[in-house]
């Protein structure tokens, strides 16, 4: 058979496609094709357009292969320009596209992983061609495959039936097939590392790929293509709508703030929703650089729990794709501002989002004994303070402005109640230690403490419902407001309460007492933990990454597993109440 290789140098683009490939992620595709087919059908200027992707149905019937087609009734192809945009790397469909390299992103992301073949059919005012592009390994090239004729003639396109035409195709359309790395290859199946089932992984990441969809095109996916056909309930189109619309259908509550160069949108989910917690970002209608809700990237914009329900998404006034288009930077290659992004959220947080964490934190409220620690570590500030090295400044952001109406320290930034103003918060042990009964003159000594100590943290409590990220893990450091979430369901505190039950035994208010200890210890265990990771900034041996890992999830845990002291320090407690209560 003939072969017209690509009319740049073969093998120069064979490399080229290869490198440029292996930056697009396995599914990236997916989004190329579609905004291919997408843009087809603008340029229709029509509100009946549709687009599937689905299995190709004639070549299933023909050999039992599932080959991934996308079909759409846009504008069609004839075969000179098939020939012209498949053959050249740098082919642009339209002089009016948005999309300056129209097809080149499709081409790059799915030629190195379809070396079978990927074959393009296309009508234009009811005439149909066919265009096949295979990488030919005998010469390690891409390029349109060549057949020959019975008159000897060598075609590139070859004619369609009027049986060809796929259901939604009339007079224009195309339908673009992936073969896959060989003949029996499965395009249908979600390509490794792809999150998701294999029935709705297509439908998953499409929805959560583009942020908006056009309304004037009706856009679907098969759902569920390994079910017998005639099993309605399990295989069928599923209608793609991107996540803007899912996400305003299924949340509890939702926004859109301002911020510096930025527009922000916010949801909070239902306990138990599909759509999971993450910040992104959004461009040209599309989301990129998703962060989870397990990355504590949440944490910066002031979600300190319940982050696997909040989801933030900012699209930012001036950024552009990168080449791969995975990620955005600003038009002139710098990073965007998420500090910025972050601070202010933080710092002007929407009320629904705020009251949202607020009543999180006051359902696993505990009594906070920051202020009782703070005055026993004052004494001992200056070992803090490393000898050698330049003076240690501490964490400056750590505390806030005086509380008002209520709003506790741990809020700096978020606007949150704490522990220590809690409606539901447990009586603490000693009256001199609850916030709420302290005296003007008082909150003036705790405020001059604080400011006096400002690199210790203060602790605030969670438990795993509300913050499964610590699920087996102590606690989180906070780095925007200094503060550490401490997690009252990990397993190390747990077995301390039910040690100290055992040898004691049930004594009326006992329970609270060992709790209140339990907590006192961990929580001047954490505040002396973090306090000595941040006194390090000072030491010329440690860099930004040291002090990271010692203020991970994982470091934190192993400092409050330490039992001697920390078990002294609760049997003297009990012991004191149990004398208390004795007279």
């Amino acid at each position: 058979m003939n072969f017209q290789p690509t009319n740049v140098n073969p093998q120069g683009l064979t490399a080229l496609i290869r490198n440029l490939g292996r930056d697009c992620p396995p599914s990236q595709y997916l989004r190329e094709f579609l905004k291919n087919s997408i843009e087809a059908c603008q340029r229709t200027h029509r509100n009946d357009c549709q687009i599937t992707l689905d299995f190709n149905p004639d070549i299933f019937a023909n050999s039992g292969f599932y080959k991934l087609a996308f079909t759409d009734n846009g504008d069609g192809m004839t075969p000179g320009q098939m020939l012209s945009l498949l053959n050249n790397l740098s082919a642009s469909g339209s002089q009016n596209n948005e999309h300056q390299n129209y097809g080149v992103g499709a081409k790059i992301s799915a030629m190195t992983r379809n070396h079978a073949g990927i074959q393009y059919e296309s009508w234009k005012d009811g005439q149909g061609y066919c265009v096949f592009i295979r990488y030919r390994p005998e010469d390690d090239i891409f390029g349109v495959q060549g057949f020959v004729t019975g008159s000897g003639e060598a075609i590139y396109a070859i004619p369609l039936a009027p049986e060809d035409k796929p259901e939604i195709i009339e007079e224009h359309g195309t339908r673009v097939t992936l073969f896959g790395m060989d003949e029996p290859q499965d395009t249908m199946h979600p390509p490794p590392s792809i999150p998701g089932s294999r029935e709705g992984w297509m439908v998953d990441y499409l929805n959560t790929r583009f942020f908006t969809l056009p309304q004037n095109i009706a856009i679907s996916a098969r759902y569920g293509y390994c079910h017998p056909i005639e099993a309605e309930n399990q295989n069928y189109l599923e209608s793609i709508e991107g996540f803007h619309v899912l996400a305003d259908r299924h949340c509890e509550e939702k926004g859109v703030m301002r911020v510096a160069s930025a527009l922000v949108y916010w949801w909070i989910m239902p306990e138990g929703s599909s759509l999971r917690g993450q910040v992104a970002l959004i461009n040209q209608g599309e989301i990129f650089d998703v962060h989870w809700h397990w990355e504590h990237f949440l944490s910066q914009f002031g979600v300190v729990v319940g982050r696997e329900r909040v989801i933030i998404y900012l699209e930012p006034d001036e950024a552009m794709q990168n080449t791969p288009r995975t990620n955005l930077v600003k038009p002139d290659g710098s990073g965007l501002n998420w500090g910025e992004w972050q601070t202010e959220f933080r710092l002007n947080m929407p009320q629904g989002l705020r009251d949202f964490i607020d009543r999180l934190l006051n359902e696993t409220a505990q009594v906070s004994h920051t202020n009782a620690i703070l005055k026993r570590l004052g004494a001992l500030r200056d070992l803090f303070l490393l000898g050698g090295y330049q003076a240690f400044e501490g964490a400056a952001k750590a505390r806030k402005p005086k509380p008002i109406e209520g709003v506790g320290l741990v809020a700096a930034a978020a606007g949150l109640h704490t522990e220590d103003d809690s409606p539901h918060a447990e009586a603490p042990p000693d009256d001199s230690d609850n916030p709420s009964d302290e005296s003007p003159d008082e909150d003036e000594e705790s405020d001059d403490l604080e400011s006096g100590l400002s690199f210790f943290p203060r602790v605030e409590w969670t438990n795993e419902e509300r913050s499964p990220h610590l699920v087996g893990r102590a606690a989180e450091y906070i780095e925007s407001n200094n503060s550490v979430l401490a997690n009252r369901d990990f397993k190390g505190f747990m077995d301390m309460y039910q040690f100290f039950m055992q040898k004691y035994g049930e004594e009326a208010g006992l329970a609270a007492c060992i709790t209140s200890a339990i907590n006192e210890s961990v929580e001047q265990a954490l505040m002396e933990c973090v306090a000595g990771v941040l006194s390090m900034k000072t030491n010329p041996h440690w860099n930004a990454h040291h002090i990271h890992l010692a203020l991970t999830p994982e470091a934190l845990t192993t400092g409050v597993m330490q039992r001697y002291w920390s078990a002294g320090y609760i049997d003297q407690a009990i012991r004191n109440y149990l004398l208390e209560q004795r007279h």
